[in-house]
Parts: structure tokens; C-alpha cells; sequence
């Protein structure tokens, strides 16, 4: 009597590599794309070459000349400020995904966190709506008089 290999652990051995390669080739592009990002956002507002490049190697705002982040930042504020008047006015030149980015370079310039840093993660309504909670109700005896 032959005996038959089973073929059923090396197949899910290979299939759990298969998505750990194709997860690591995913973050990989993501990364790519995310300095790709930031060094089209620092051209448009009208950062030179040389240091925009430096500034995405790095991935931090720290590496930026002063003079130029200075003026930077005040460009991305007027940025900010003219999209949120759009966004009040509910103009058709409001773009979110612009106003999105222009946040991001803000909070990058402002906080000095990383570029590739992950979003913390927004909690749950319930952990955020704490703070509306009515405080417990006083005891009828205890109410101060008028």
C-alpha cells in the first residue's frame, strides 16, 4: 500500500508567505508614494529643489533652512485659510482631498512628526462623547439656595 503525502501544510506555508511578500511589497509602494507625496506638496508651495529633496531623505521638517520653513509655513496657513473660507462658503473650487493635504504638510511642518507616521486611530464615539456626559445629578437636599 502506497502512502499518499499530504500536500495541505505546505500549501498554507506558502500561501502565508505569499501575503507576507505581497504586505511587504504593499507598505514598500506606500512608503514610495508617501515621500513621492511629500516632495510634490513641498514644490507646490514653492520649496527649492535641493532642500526638498533633503527634507524627504530625512522625512523630517527639522532638516528644513529656517528662512524657508518660516515662509513655508505661512504659505500652507494661507493655503489652509483660504480653504476653509471655500469649504464656510460651499464654493465648487473647495477641494477636500487638497485641504486634506495641505493638514497633513501643516501638522508635519508644525509638530515636527515624521511624514510616514501612521494616523492615530480616531477611538470610538463613545470614548469622544465622554465630555458632553451631564455630570450626575445633585441630591434635592443639597441644592444651594437663591
Amino acid at each position: 500500500m502506497a502512502r499518499t503525502l499530504d500536500p495541505s501544510p505546505l500549501t498554507a506555508a506558502l500561501e502565508r508567505a505569499a501575503r507576507r511578500h505581497a504586505e511587504a511589497r504593499r507598505r514598500e509602494a506606500q512608503s514610495d508614494l508617501s515621500r513621492i507625496e511629500l516632495a510634490m506638496l513641498l514644490r507646490r508651495f514653492g520649496l527649492a529643489r535641493e532642500p526638498v529633496s533633503d527634507a524627504v531623505a530625512a522625512g523630517d521638517a527639522a532638516g528644513l533652512p529656517e528662512a524657508e520653513s518660516a515662509s513655508l509655513r505661512a504659505r500652507v496657513r494661507g493655503e489652509l485659510d483660504l480653504l476653509a473660507r471655500l469649504a464656510r462658503r460651499r464654493d465648487p473650487r473647495y477641494d477636500i482631498n487638497r485641504h486634506m493635504a495641505a493638514m497633513r504638510l501643516a501638522r508635519w511642518l508644525e509638530d515636527g512628526r515624521p511624514w510616514h507616521a501612521p494616523e492615530t486611530p480616531p477611538g470610538s464615539g463613545c470614548s469622544r462623547n465622554q465630555r458632553f456626559r451631564r455630570a450626575p445629578s445633585r441630591q434635592s437636599g443639597s441644592r444651594p439656595t437663591r
